[in-house]
């Protein structure tokens, strides 16, 4: 689970922010919290929404995890640049490394992992295990140089030979990557399983991000899909997982098919995703060695009770943006961290609500320990006592030097006050301020 996340000089981040999943003391939704397993443990949210106006840098606080996140998974190629981008007002900053530091539970121990970097190198990177009133380094690199705390228990089993090859990877990890990145490429075991937190375990989705596994989930997963699409009654009768013969099929073009042929993975129970028209294709291998197509269909019903069939891309932009979740509700049940920007884009208010009181409330996902993270302009998620914990609810603004601020309405006395209504008078900032019209000069 996610504890902590900073970032500095990023984007429309010059001063260190830091945004946080520690629960308050608050007893309103107690099921919203994960209790520690001892006083020395931390209290941890399942969720927490974002507001802010347009352009006050909610989108790029996620942003900033992408890059970190993408950072860390792939790296860069030799001899290429990083692709940060430090804050542009603030002169100084241009020559300034970003930072950038998750600190979150993995197995059962508590981890903070961060860097910091400019466009051709990394300055810093760390990896520390966290306790109460603690702070037990594994790893600190500075510049070219990586020492190594090899009385750290993620070292116990290790040979002297494992060893010394850490103090050879480290040694000869290029300046543009990441020691953890390179640990991932050379097979280093010691890392690995913190590698696939950021891996596997964090997922970011973007306004324009599509699931490409969904046809795959959805085959695996047909009762769960047509459960979710049954309870939030788009009129869809139940969803289809359609086989399409691969060689005589016109949907995918000849060459399309060869060059999937001349990539495929033969023997490795692997797939491969097309898409093609806005359509989306999951290919696999049949037992016989030849391939077949697969795509997703829903199903709806005509005046006369006869099913009828549609392509995904024929659904509305709010059933497809609905779908693309489901993805995400199978992960919340799995222990996973979810940050998803704008999550009401083209949904109906009732529908972002339904969304998360569903995560919130039902027991296949108040029993895992997962985290749900989410932008919103949707004001009507703020009726606190309904939906949310006051800490659950953070603000973005900008300052006047154009520098993002973030602020908790943890501490906030607003028991009493209409959050909407506050929220939308100015009373906790992050409001868009825009000008009379009659400044506009067209009135005669």
């Amino acid at each position: 689970m996610l504890i902590r996340f900073t970032v500095e000089n990023f984007l429309s981040f010059n001063e260190l922010i830091d945004f946080n999943m520690i629960a308050s003391e608050e007893t309103n939704n107690k099921h919203h919290v994960v209790n520690g397993k001892n006083q020395k443990d931390i209290d941890l949210l399942k969720t927490s929404i974002l507001y802010g106006a347009n352009g006050s840098g909610k989108s790029n606080l996620i942003k900033s995890m992408g890059f970190a996140k993408d950072f860390i998974v792939h790296g860069v190629g030799k001899n290429r640049n990083i692709g940060v981008k430090p804050f542009k007002l603030d002169t100084t900053c241009s020559n300034k490394p970003s930072r950038f530091e998750f600190e979150f539970h993995c197995q059962g121990r508590q981890y903070a992992y961060g860097f910091s970097v400019d466009k051709t190198q990394v300055h810093e990177e760390w990896l520390f295990e966290m306790g109460h009133q603690i702070e037990n380094p594994i790893f600190e690199r500075v510049g070219d140089v990586i020492s190594f705390n090899f009385e750290h228990p993620i070292f116990e089993n290790s040979t002297t030979e494992e060893k010394q090859r850490i103090g050879y990877e480290a040694h000869s990890t290029r300046t543009n990557l990441l020691f953890l990145t390179n640990c991932q490429e050379r097979n280093i075991q010691h890392f690995h399983f913190l590698y696939q937190w950021f891996a596997e375990t964090l997922i970011i989705v973007f306004t324009t991000s599509k699931h490409q596994a969904l046809t795959s989930l959805a085959k695996l997963n047909l009762e769960f899909f047509n459960k979710i699409i049954d309870f939030f009654d788009f009129g869809i009768r139940r969803l289809e997982v359609e086989e399409i013969d691969f060689e005589n099929t016109n949907d995918i073009p000849p060459m399309i098919k060869d060059e999937i042929k001349a990539e495929f993975p033969y023997g490795q129970e692997t797939v491969q995703f097309v898409s093609i028209s806005s359509r989306n294709y999951v290919i696999e291998e049949n037992p016989n060695g030849s391939l077949k197509a697969l795509k997703l269909l829903t199903i709806r019903q005509d005046e006369s009770g006869n099913d009828v069939a549609f392509e995904i891309s024929e659904e509305s932009e709010g059933t497809q943006r609905l779908m693309d979740f489901i993805p995400m509700l199978i992960g919340l049940s799995k222990d996973k961290v979810f940050v998803i920007d704008e999550i009401e884009r083209s949904l109906h208010a009732l529908l972002t609500k339904k969304l998360f009181e569903l995560v919130l409330n039902h027991s296949i996902f108040t029993n895992a320990k997962s985290q749900l993270i989410a932008s919103t302009h949707e004001v009507h998620l703020l009726d606190i006592k309904d939906v949310f914990r006051k800490d659950e609810v953070w603000f973005v603004e900008k300052n006047q030097a154009g520098e993002t601020v973030l602020y908790s309405l943890a501490n906030a006395d607003v028991d009493a006050l209409n959050i909407v209504n506050g929220y939308l008078s100015g009373k906790f900032g992050a409001i868009p301020f825009v000008k009379n019209i009659k400044d506009l000069g067209w009135e005669e």
